[in-house]
């Protein structure tokens, strides 16, 4: 279909406006809303309306992403870049400091053993040739922060848990989308051409360098240009730079995603005061909250799912392998230091995992690549497959932090911490009540006499 600007405008005004909406009523009940906003773009998609028994009684095209032209792939490119900026972004060094190592090896080891995990399962579930199933498991590795959110204030018991799962989803955004990538020039190669492991592990380490090196020098570059900036331009000043720091590390075969995240970093922390950061954050935030309604509800209205019982079947199963596979990885990777967290904390690290962002921007670029080959169909399955993980594990994530976040778990989880008894340690007390007024009683006449 031809793209038309009008017809364009109106899709992406119909799937913005009914996502605010909806958004700011569930953000007043303290409901994520990332579940309905999906659902919201399954509705006003082909899904629905383009069912036989549907167009039997109404022919109407609500939304048809396909007309939108370059439209949805720019606004998922620009959410992904906002979304990894502002989060190292608002993210102190104290906490980086901290949790950066648990973190780290959380995300790199969970991106790893994931794709290489679920690749295998879908290679064995629905019979993806290596390659395409590795690009799967890919794309859904990494995780995501926005059912947390929500749930932030009745999980404060939980502080610990919540900053390694928020680091970890910033550590493994680059992953999930510079593994992708790179299965995707696999794809990409010539029947009969040489796999060079050599060559993309070079490219990786490529990506690598040229991508910290980019961020680090723009991130260090923002303190001079932000000297000679008004206040109310400090906002727009550093989206263009976390723009302009992706496009120069694309250029030099950088990983642009990574440079945008130490970007971030760097600048969050080095730059600003706090209350300049305040009041960027707020413009980012209201930016960023567009785009991510916009990814989510656009990812809805893509899908074509089958009514199929069986086909919704085995989704549903490789869902619960992805939600439960978490702690075969979590816990060794946690190693001694699992023992600094309670039985609660290690639940909510185990299954509030949602699959967010980058899996949602990634799964229609995926499809377009795949169509272009050739392999539409194989393209569309994936994208529903993605669909249905990223809506399965939102739900599922919210369902575990909701019950989580409850008084009665979360007193219970406060009963279980084995530090009482060193209570009774503390006999001395008779010790402390010796002399507590007179010691009051003279410092208050050796102030009055001096």
């Amino acid at each position: 279909m031809a793209f038309d600007i009008t017809l364009t405008m109106t899709y992406f005004a119909f799937l913005l406006g009914f996502g605010v909406i909806i958004a700011n009523l569930l953000k007043k009940a303290r409901i994520p809303d990332t579940f309905f906003l999906l659902l919201l773009g399954l509705i006003l998609g082909p899904t629905v309306f383009m069912h036989p028994f549907v167009m039997q009684y109404v022919n109407v095209v609500l939304v048809d992403v396909s007309a939108m032209g370059a439209v949805p792939d720019f606004l998922r490119i620009l959410a992904l870049i906002l979304v990894v900026f502002t989060g190292t972004f608002n993210l102190s060094w104290k906490v980086f400091k901290r949790f950066s190592d648990v973190s780290v090896n959380l995300a790199f080891v969970g991106v790893v053993f994931s794709t290489a995990f679920l690749g295998l399962i879908a290679h064995l579930i629905f019979g993806f040739n290596p390659v395409y199933a590795l690009l799967l498991g890919a794309v859904i590795s990494g995780t995501g922060t926005g059912v947390l959110y929500a749930f932030e204030h009745s999980l404060s018991r939980s502080r610990r848990a919540l900053a390694i799962i928020k680091v970890e989803s910033i550590f493994n955004s680059p992953l999930t989308v510079l593994l992708p990538i790179i299965f995707l020039d696999l794809v990409l190669m010539e029947p009969g051409a040489l796999f060079e492991p050599m060559k993309y592990l070079a490219l990786f380490w490529q990506m690598i360098v040229a991508g910290v090196g980019t961020g680090i020098i723009i991130g260090f570059a923002v303190s001079k240009i932000m000297r000679g900036m008004l206040k109310e331009y400090s906002s727009l000043i550093l989206f263009s730079i976390a723009l302009i720091t992706y496009a120069l590390a694309e250029n030099v075969g950088g990983s642009g995603m990574l440079a945008v995240a130490i970007c971030g970093l760097i600048s969050g922390n080095l730059v600003l005061s706090e209350r300049e950061k305040e009041e960027v954050k707020r413009f980012e935030d209201q930016l960023s909250e567009m785009l991510r309604i916009s990814v989510f509800t656009l990812l809805g209205a893509q899908v074509m799912l089958p009514f199929d019982f069986n086909q919704l079947l085995i989704a549903f199963i490789f869902f619960l392998i992805v939600f439960f596979s978490r702690p075969i990885f979590l816990i060794p990777t946690l190693g001694k230091q699992r023992k600094k967290f309670d039985r609660k904390d290690l639940v909510l690290m185990s299954f509030v995992a949602p699959r967010g962002l980058a899996a949602a921007a990634m799964a229609p670029i995926i499809a377009t690549v795949l169509t272009g080959i050739g392999s539409p169909e194989v393209g569309t399955q994936m994208v529903n497959i993605i669909f249905l993980v990223i809506l399965f594990s939102v739900l599922f994530s919210t369902v575990v932090a909701g019950i989580m976040s409850t008084r009665y778990v979360q007193d219970m989880g406060k009963e279980e911490k084995p530090p009482k008894p060193k209570e009774p340690e503390e006999p001395k007390q008779p010790k402390e009540p010796e002399k507590p007024r007179e010691e009051k009683f003279l410092e208050e006449a050796e102030q009055a006499v001096g």
